[in-house]
């Protein structure tokens, strides 16, 4: 709904001071960045994966963000560098390399509002590191969703809202809820 692939069907969403069903799609999806367990690869060059054949994109930027990541090994690591040919079906990429490639499309991209949708969860522990401090780093000064079972995911956050079934079962500071042992947050 936030992306506006689906339609509201009551209430409103917000992004900053505007509805969303005013915001032009295009420029609502640029605003927005998402990252999901299951990265989504074009049969393309690694520079074009992570742009999205936006050429406005340099390759400075790219190389700026994929150092800030940790993969620049991986990168120098690669036949042709950013030129590298990359298969739809992740060839070439471990899930973990695929991930902080998503984080880099994300870096790239710059929008304020960041979902994470259960983005580590198919990771090694090395890579998972990698991860966090990516996440640490997306997440300054931007607004964060971050859909996880994995607790160690939200440690950072400030405010837990526990799903169940399509319900709230809970909501509140994820201190507070931490602290409260009648919290079912709490119990996790």
């Amino acid at each position: 709904m936030l992306l506006r692939l689906y339609d509201i069907q009551a209430g409103e969403i917000r992004l900053g001071d505007a509805p969303i069903c005013q915001i032009q799609l295009a420029q609502l999806r640029q605003r927005v960045g998402l990252v999901t367990q299951d990265v989504q690869l074009f049969q393309a060059s690694v520079q074009d994966n992570l742009t999205f054949f936006n050429s406005n994109i340099s390759n400075v930027q790219i190389l700026e963000t994929l150092e800030l990541l940790g993969l620049q090994d991986w990168l120098r690591s690669l036949p042709h560098g950013l030129d590298t040919q990359l298969g739809s079906d992740s060839t070439g990429l471990s899930a973990g390399q695929a991930q902080l490639l998503a984080f880099a499309r994300v870096f790239l991209k710059n929008p304020g509002l960041v979902i994470l949708d259960e983005a580590s969860s198919r990771l090694d522990p090395i890579t998972e590191q990698l991860i966090e401090q990516a996440i640490a780093r997306l997440l300054q000064n931007r607004t964060g969703i971050i859909i996880a079972h994995r607790l160690t995911t939200i440690q950072r956050v400030d405010q837990i809202l526990i799903l169940e079934n399509g319900q709230v079962m809970e909501y509140g500071d994820r201190k507070s809820l931490a602290q409260n042992p009648e919290s079912r947050f709490h119990s996790y």
